[in-house]
């Protein structure tokens, strides 16, 4: 039981693939040498999931302990069928909820959680639809930045890109004297991504200006002597994967090895709908310059950590935080033939994702092998408070019994969704059981994969004769899940999927009425 209320860091990559980590493969290339220390210190979750592999479902779901179907935020905001484009501010969201344990809260980095009222008023392709766009009127609940939801710090809206266009930024470039340059730039390998080099420093960095305005926010609340929360929020290794030159060139003379699932099992079939993220990617040499990108930018992001750490403990604040490190989602790069970016899979390098938690005073590593979500992560954070469950269990619940070893009923599946992304909707669900992993394509193949056997996926099992029956069960977990969790996708699964004898809910509509 802890004495107090701990600070709490919450240290978020983005689309950071868990196989960069040695917690997580201990032959991994990726140099990641404080992440490292940090989940040596830490309880290891080996088997976390992300609610969706898309960036704004799944950081509405950190802020809100709700799935993307209840939260609305379905796929990226301003994208087609995103039912909620601005978060909206209710007294549920983590931020409120830590106020009300007497938490200060504060936020810089990647949001993607709504554009703000400025931004909608200047987006050039509402504008040219829509015409003049007017809010004078425009109810602050629908302008969703961090410090119109509850915390203090920066307000960067949208997808941000980088961070490279910030005033922010720029400003603190400037205070420098200093301003950065991007050279080398990879193009071509899929659609509209790039890589790159800074030329100019890693001092000239976004990742350099976040741990800035990180310590100067930690600063001022060690001052003010309460409890405080912090959500530290990278845009990398997210592309356009630009990099400082020290760290790109730490990978010059590694040779990276082959994907093990850089190509399927000859003759499998997989759903069609993948060939939507294929890359222009025909050999493994042509993909090496864009992981070993990918690669700097973590071990850049790496480096950053340890200088926040540093810092922690020079102001005698390492000892007395929780600290939790994860990734929004993972990536692809490459796998399965040449997929990149992630959505519309649910292979395990997108969906499951890196998950630690370093209690105050600990000082060694343990693993957890329980399935959970980040839906869960809500939950856990307000435990850690004191606020009570009806607070703060929503469609996750606390994992605070399983990061201190104590006997809890905990489900023994996990479920991913998915909506579509970009212009392309596209209803999917991921159950993982045991060993099992079953994918619902709602207007494609479905997938099914022995994580025992294929640990990368390789061969899709739907229709083989061996797996009937474990198919059959899944099918049945799934639309238990569906149930439990009021997922109105239940519907067309149970009538694409299951014979009407085991469909356990329907929907025969109302009886007719004029009144």
């Amino acid at each position: 039981m802890m004495a107090k209320q701990p600070n709490i860091l919450f240290i978020l990559t983005d689309q950071q693939r868990k196989d960069t980590l040695a917690a997580y493969d201990p032959a991994h290339v990726c140099v990641t040498p404080n992440i490292d220390a940090l989940m040596a210190q830490s309880v290891t979750f080996e088997n976390a999931y992300t609610t969706c592999p898309i960036c704004a479902p799944a950081r509405a779901t950190l802020q809100t302990g709700l799935y993307p179907m209840h939260h609305g935020m379905l796929t990226n905001s301003y994208n087609y069928g995103n039912m909620v484009q601005e978060l909206p501010n209710t007294p549920d969201l983590l931020p409120h909820q830590l106020a009300g344990q007497g938490y200060l809260t504060g936020y810089t980095g990647k949001w993607h959680l709504g554009s703000g009222v400025y931004a909608v008023q200047h987006d050039e392709y509402l504008k040219h639809y829509m015409g003049n766009i007017h809010f004078a009127e425009f109810d602050k609940n629908f302008d969703s930045v961090p410090t119109t939801i509850g915390y203090t710090g920066d307000d960067f809206p949208g997808h941000g890109f980088g961070g490279f266009g910030f005033p922010e930024y720029k400003q603190w470039l400037a205070d420098q004297g200093k301003s950065v340059t991007i050279e080398h730039i990879l193009r071509g390998y899929y659609e509209g991504h790039q890589a790159g080099q800074i030329t100019s420093g890693v001092d000239t960095s976004v990742d350099q200006f976040l741990i800035d305005r990180t310590e100067h926010y930690l600063k001022n609340f060690q001052d003010e002597g309460k409890p405080w929360y912090f959500q530290l929020n990278f845009w990398g290794p997210h592309e356009p994967y630009f990099v400082p030159s020290e760290f790109l060139h730490k990978y010059d003379d590694i040779d990276i090895p082959e994907w093990p699932n850089w190509q399927d099992t000859p003759g499998t079939q997989k759903p069609r709908i993948h060939d939507l993220k294929r890359g222009n990617i025909d050999t493994w040499e042509d993909l090496v310059p864009i992981i070993k990108h990918y690669y700097a930018e973590i071990t850049h992001i790496d480096y950053q950590i340890g200088r926040l750490i540093t810092w922690l403990k020079q102001n005698n604040l390492y000892d007395d935080t929780l600290i939790v490190f994860s990734s929004d989602h993972g990536e692809s790069l490459g796998i399965h033939g040449g997929l990149f970016d992630k959505a519309i899979f649910m292979y395990e390098e997108t969906c499951s994702i890196p998950l630690s938690y370093k209690l105050p005073q600990q000082t060694s590593a343990s693993r957890r092998p329980q399935l959970v979500t980040n839906a869960d992560l809500f939950s856990t954070i307000l435990d850690y408070t004191g606020a009570p469950a009806a607070n703060r269990d929503r469609d996750g619940q606390s994992m605070r019994p399983l990061i201190e070893d104590k006997p809890v009923a905990w489900p023994d599946t996990a479920v991913v969704e998915c909506s579509g992304i970009g212009s392309e909707l596209f209803s999917q669900r991921m159950l993982r059981k045991g060993h099992m992993k079953y994918v619902f394509n709602s207007g494609d193949i479905d997938e099914l994969y022995d994580l025992k056997n294929d640990p990368h996926e390789r061969t899709n099992l739907i229709d083989a004769p061996g797996y009937q029956t474990a198919l059959h069960s899944l099918r049945l977990a799934m639309q238990q899940w569906m149930i439990d969790h009021a997922d109105n996708l239940v519907y067309e699964f149970n009538h694409l999927r299951l014979p009407l004898a085991e469909r356990r809910i329907s929907n025969p509509g109302k009886p007719f009425s004029w009144e």
